[in-house]
């Protein structure tokens, strides 16, 4: 049983560690697209999008349209 809640608990931890927040890099913020409808599966579709909003392209992010914008 000790096995079990230990492999439970790195299963857990790494999922959170891809859940969690996003890093800035670049000088980059990502936000959550406000035009995007629909899944977002292509993230040349996402990056289209978010350069009409200004940004300065986007990608997918569990099927959600994140845009890049300066920080």
């Amino acid at each position: 049983m000790g096995r079990f809640s230990i492999l439970f608990l790195v299963l857990v931890l790494l999922l959170l560690t891809e859940i969690g927040p996003m890093v800035v890099q670049g000088g980059n913020c990502p936000r959550l697209s406000n035009n995007y409808k629909g899944v977002c599966s292509y993230s040349s579709n996402c990056a289209n999008v978010c350069n009409g909003e200004g940004g300065t392209g986007g990608y997918c992010h569990f099927f959600e349209c994140y845009c890049n914008h300066p920080c």
